[in-house]
């Protein structure tokens, strides 16, 4: 008997293959995009998962009255919350950035961009697995260095690293342990080194570089946890200043004060409230539930096709059925033989879904920059328990629709549907239209927005501007000097300068700026001469740092436009702030521009020369060349010859264009526009599948119809009207519901920017155009031929 139902299942895909293949395809499509959502899901919350404190340890990030929310927290905080609050168990301090530099041993060298100074208690807050060396005396020195598996293997090779010594730049350490980098993690350094506490800063309430975590009590209520955090800030530092300055204690956390508060390091990944995140990066939590509930969508309508597709078959085999119900066929194997039927085509989907992610994952992870992994356990458990209760659901509507049957019916060839299962499939089918809808109008508005951030204009040019980073720590200042020596002669070389940030690359550096009772926080960033001129950026009035007076360079700072208008400065050229505790006279204001993407609105910024104050200087990280476009690939080929042989021999050689890593701010959007245009592509594809599911199995129903209005003298024209005017009367109540609910949801998105475009009205025009078009053309090419239908054939019995 079995061999008797695969035999009639195999000749009815043959027969009926169209629609294998679309119910096979289609929900193969559904699994795969569920599989990579659910693979990415997995892939984002495993940060931290393996970490058995990840529900005690909480990470202070500070929220200021600006706006402005901070990861990072000041130095002394650390330790003197653990010491005045006793829910805090224990507490980790350490730089909110990795260092880089390059690792020596003997011949051997290893260039790490993951460097973490940090407090001997790491391991405790972030246990990764210790595979050589005591884990109790990893710090038991100050030159004590614990390494990654890999560092080692790449430098110590196959001998025990253990006491061995390390050399970075200046200084040697001694190998101290080997740690298993455990992923995925939300710090995952290479090497850990003892942060010594900077004495400049072990009282400096202000300087927010450390990133704090804190192991709290499970008792511990985190609302009073941070009331606690805030009454030590306000003890240790805010009461003071509000009393040096004058003011009342409210009156400075207004102008001045954060407040502080906690983040679980479990959550920390997907939903830090900082601009930054965790040093490993923040995951894109909008993203990844959009990711996944698109996927459920399209599983959705994949299924909805599957079940008005398997209709639409069983029509078409009504006689089989009513021959088996004469023959007297036992109900449990009717129901058996076509339940069956639908989980093998569900089984054959799922084993493509499967085999097709082999290959999508991969090209999913590079375009967005994840290392996202599928086969796992509890994931393919996952989709086949979907598959399941997919197929058990299909199978018993299926089934069930077919044993209802009235015997007589099905051997005549005939099929009527109650009016609840037609609206029930005129409803799914407005469904479907409304989110291809939906996602067409996105996709034009992303694309508006887009090309929009594409050619608005920047207010800077970084049109052959080259960045060069320093990669090796010591004597950069120097080493500046003697690449700048050399490289303003070259004719291939229009100016060489450099600053502290470019834009596009945000370092996040600020600082208060007071001019009077105005105090404002500004980004700050040092440049040498000719970065102004290098970037085209406009002076508004006064003029750019000149080589000709350095005395009045260093005691002088230039500001935007954003900056005077906070700090209230009218004529402001040779008027004086304060900066740093010390004074420097406003010698011009540039123009505007943008420096962060458009996510934000152009902050107030300042602009000092290395030379303004003494440790400035330290903070030079890279070399800015403006080239001659004609000649891009000679300098390029003699930059990076002098680098490797003169200036960083050993180190590793990169380069970046301005105006290229600027387009980066808004890659994440260029992402977005390709992704909501394949899902646009996609949806409207298995949407039109249901349409064309949908109006089959309604036309087939109407054929005896179809045939008694054509002998009666009804003409092609109004045959197809009659067909075509259910799915019109749809496809504009979709349209009703589309226009508001898509105007509100992407006006949202929209919102994300502080410069976006005004809502244009003609994708709402255009979609249910589209929509509308699509739908007579599917639904009337089956219309046109039932109306070439045999009289004979359909009016015989009657």
């Amino acid at each position: 008997m079995i061999g008797i139902w695969f035999k009639l299942f195999y000749r009815n895909s043959i027969k009926n293959w169209m629609s294998t293949l679309v119910n096979i395809g289609g929900l193969s499509l559904g699994l795969l995009c569920l599989l990579i959502g659910l693979s990415y899901y997995d892939s984002e919350v495993a940060y931290d998962a393996w970490n058995p404190h990840k529900d005690h340890i909480y990470k202070v990030g500070h929220r200021f009255s600006d706006g402005q929310v901070f990861d990072d927290s000041t130095q002394p905080e650390a330790a003197k919350c653990k010491e005045l609050i006793p829910e805090i168990t224990d507490a980790l301090s350490m730089p909110s950035w990795y260092m880089e530099d390059l690792l020596q041993v003997g011949e051997r060298s290893f260039f790490s961009k993951k460097i973490l100074y940090a407090q001997p208690n790491f391991f405790e807050f972030f246990p990764h697995p210790i595979r050589k060396g005591n884990k109790d005396e990893l710090f038991a020195t100050k030159n004590s260095i614990v390494i990654a598996e890999e560092v080692s293997e790449h430098l110590f090779q196959k001998s025990n690293p253990i006491g061995k010594a390390l050399r970075i730049g200046k200084d040697t350490y001694v190998v101290s342990g080997v740690f298993k980098q455990q992923k995925a993690s939300t710090t995952l350094p290479q090497v850990v080194i003892w942060d010594s506490v900077n004495k400049n800063q072990a009282n400096n309430w202000g300087a927010y570089s450390q990133y704090t975590y804190y192991k709290i009590a499970d008792d511990a209520v985190i609302a009073n946890v941070e009331e606690k955090i805030l009454q030590v800030f306000i003890d240790e530092y805010y009461q003071k200043e509000a009393t040096q300055e004058g003011i009342s204690l409210d009156a400075y956390l207004e102008r001045s004060g954060s407040v502080p508060f906690l983040e679980k390091l479990a959550d920390y990944r997907l939903h830090g409230k900082g601009d930054l995140g965790p040093l490993e990066g923040k995951g894109n939590y909008l993203f990844l539930m959009l990711s996944i509930s698109l996927a459920l969508l399209i599983l959705l309508i994949s299924t909805i096709n599957f079940i008005n597709l398997s209709f639409a078959n069983g029509v078409k085999r009504s006689k089989e059925v009513g021959v088996k119900k004469v023959l007297g066929l036992a109900k449990k194997w009717f129901y058996l033989q076509y339940s069956g039927e639908i989980a093998l085509q569900i089984g054959i989907a799922v084993v493509v879904a499967f085999g097709t992610a082999e290959f999508v994952l991969p090209l999913f992870n590079d375009y967005f920059g994840l290392n996202v992994s599928v086969i796992t356990g509890m994931l393919f458990v996952k989709i086949v328990g979907i598959a399941l209760l997919i197929s058990l659901l299909v199978g018993i509507l299926f089934s069930g629709f077919l044993g209802r049957m009235e015997t007589l019916t099905a051997l005549k060839g005939k099929l009527g549907s109650p009016k609840s299962i037609m609206v029930f499939r005129n409803t799914m089918l407005a469904v479907q239209l409304f989110f291809a809808g939906f996602f067409l109008i996105g996709a034009l508005i992303v694309k508006s927005q887009v090309n929009f951030m594409n050619t608005k204009e920047l207010g800077f040019s970084g049109e052959g501007v080259v960045v060069v980073p320093m990669a090796k720590g010591e004597n950069r200042w120097q080493r500046y000097q003697l690449a700048k020596a050399e490289f303003e002669k070259k004719p291939y070389v229009i100016s060489v300068s450099s600053s502290l940030e470019t834009p596009g690359k945000d370092e996040d550096n600020s600082n208060n700026v007071e001019y009077r009772d105005a105090l404002v926080d500004c980004k700050m960033n040092t440049v040498d001469y000719g970065h102004f001129k290098m970037l085209d950026i406009q002076f508004v009035k006064g003029n750019s740092f000149s080589s000709n007076t350095p005395a009045l360079t260093a005691e002088s700072i230039i500001m935007n436009e954003t900056a005077i208008s906070k700090l209230g400065i009218q004529a402001p050229i040779g008027k004086t702030v304060t900066v740093f505790g010390k004074q420097f006279t406003i010698k011009g204001v540039v123009k505007d521009y943008h420096f962060e993407g458009f996510e934000r609105e152009i902050r107030p910024v300042f602009y000092l020369h290395y030379s303004g104050i003494d440790w400035l200087k330290y903070n030079l990280n890279a070399v800015h060349f403006k080239l001659d476009l004609t000649k891009v690939p000679l300098a390029l080929d003699e930059i990076t010859k002098f680098w490797q042989e003169e200036l960083e021999p050993g180190y590793p050689f990169e380069y970046r264009f301005v105006d290229q890593q600027f387009k980066k701010t808004f890659e994440t959007y260029k992402r977005q526009q390709l992704f909501f245009s394949v899902l646009t592509i996609i949806i409207i594809s298995v949407s039109l599948l249901g349409l064309l599911a949908l109006s089959s199995l309604v036309i087939q129903q109407r054929l005896k119809e179809v045939a008694i209005k054509k002998t009666l003298g009804a003409s092609v024209r109004e045959l197809m009207a009659d067909l075509l005017l259910n799915f019109v009367k749809v496809v504009l109540i979709s349209t009703a519901v589309l226009i508001p609910v898509s105007y509100w949801g992407l006006n949202q998105w929209l919102d994300n920017f502080a410069y976006r475009i005004s809502m244009p009205i003609w994708p709402y025009m255009l979609s249910p155009l589209v929509l509308l078009c699509l739908v007579i053309m599917v639904v009337g090419f089956k219309a046109y031929r039932a109306t070439k239908v045999d009289l004979i054939s359909h009016l015989k019995f009657e």
